[in-house]
C-alpha cells in the first residue's frame, strides 16, 4: 500500500515537473548551449534522461518513462542514424517496468525539430495495484519493440510470467502510447 502511494506520487510530481519550463544559457563565446534539469551528460557519450515520456498502457495503466544513453561512434550533430546503448526504468501507477537495449536515432541536419526513434529491449515487468492484461504482484520478463516520431511514441510488449510457480498466468501482449521518446 505505502509503495502504490510513492508510485502515485512520483507520478503526479512528475507531471507537474514536465510543464515547468527548462532553463536555457547561452555562453557568450560558445555556441548556444541547453542546460536543463530534463538532461544529465555524464561525459560525451553518456547521458542519463531522468523523464522522456508520460505513457498510458497496458499492463502499468499509467507511467513515465527514464533513461541512460550510451552513444556508439563520434558524430554529435549529424544526419542520418546514430546507435545507443540504453536502459529504461518506467514506474507505473500498477506497475513498473526495468529494460536494456538497442535505440536507434535518425536526424535530418536540414529539420532540427524532426526525429525518429527506434528501440528494442530486454523487459523486467511488476505488476502491482489493479494492472491491464494480467493479475498484480507478480513479475515478468519480455521483449519490447518501440517506435517515436515527433514526441509521440507506440510500443509493443511479449510478457512472460516467471515468478510464483504455483500460480499458471498466460504469457500476454502489451503496449503502451505516449507523449515523449
Amino acid at each position: 500500500m505505502k509503495f502504490q502511494f510513492i508510485t502515485k506520487a512520483s507520478c503526479v510530481i512528475f507531471l507537474l515537473l514536465l510543464v515547468a519550463n527548462p532553463v536555457w544559457s547561452q555562453d557568450a563565446n560558445q555556441q548556444e548551449s541547453k542546460k536543463t534539469w530534463l538532461l544529465y551528460e555524464l561525459s560525451e557519450k553518456d547521458l542519463i534522461l531522468p523523464v522522456t515520456s508520460v505513457e498510458w498502457g497496458a499492463p502499468d495503466r499509467w507511467s513515465f518513462t527514464s533513461r541512460y544513453f550510451h552513444k556508439f561512434g563520434k558524430a554529435r550533430h549529424v544526419s542520418g542514424w546514430r546507435h545507443h546503448l540504453g536502459a529504461t526504468l518506467s514506474p507505473g501507477t500498477d506497475g513498473g517496468r526495468l529494460g536494456i537495449g538497442y535505440t536507434g536515432l535518425f536526424t535530418i541536419e536540414s529539420k532540427p525539430d524532426f526525429a525518429f526513434f527506434t528501440e528494442a529491449r530486454a523487459v523486467l515487468l511488476r505488476t502491482w495495484g489493479n494492472p491491464l492484461s494480467t493479475d498484480p504482484n507478480h513479475t515478468f520478463v519480455g521483449a519490447e519493440l518501440r517506435v517515436s516520431v515527433v514526441l509521440i511514441n507506440l510500443g509493443v510488449g511479449y510478457y512472460k510470467h516467471i515468478s510464483d510457480s504455483n500460480v499458471d498466468l498466460d504469457d500476454f501482449i502489451g503496449f503502451h502510447v505516449g507523449f515523449g521518446i
